[in-house]
């Protein structure tokens, strides 16, 4: 009778390899965006100008980069903070916490978000692209999680 009652018991739930893979991505996302908050602003005008000296620099072209490049330690400061929930939600989701997904879910909508709103840039479709791209990803990996 003990031996069946331990075969009826709910199994801990297992994070899938597609998940494992996922986090570890953003993981990496989150620390790439950490380290350019801090390299990017002291280093934006030197950044400029090597771009500016690249052959076959167009100016139309990077207007919006270097807008983003000179934009200063306050909004860097502030974008700082939905990297930093974006990597609460994904270490949350590596737990299996399905509120891991809306913490991560909510941060990506403010980090697209931000530039439009504080600097006035267009809003990059390729962001929007791949950041959709992981939600749903995510959103497919819930079934996993409590």
């Amino acid at each position: 009778m003990e031996g069946h009652d331990q075969h009826t018991k709910e199994q801990p739930a297992k994070r899938s390899m597609f998940l494992t893979v996922l986090c570890i991505l953003t993981f990496i996302s989150c620390g790439l965006g950490v380290m350019r908050t801090f390299i990017i602003t002291p280093m934006a005008d030197f950044m400029i100008e090597f771009i500016k000296q690249s052959p076959g620099y167009n100016a139309d072209a990077y207007t919006e980069q270097f807008l983003l490049m000179k934009a200063g330690w306050a909004f860097y400061m502030v974008s700082l903070l939905p990297v930093l929930l974006a990597l609460a939600g994904a270490i949350m989701m590596w737990n299996l916490k399905k509120n891991g997904f809306h913490f991560y879910t909510i941060a990506n909508i403010i980090l697209l978000s931000l530039p439009v709103v504080w600097l006035n840039l267009h809003l990059n479709f390729a962001e929007v692209f791949f950041t959709s791209l992981f939600v749903t990803m995510y959103a497919s990996q819930m079934k996993y999680m409590r």
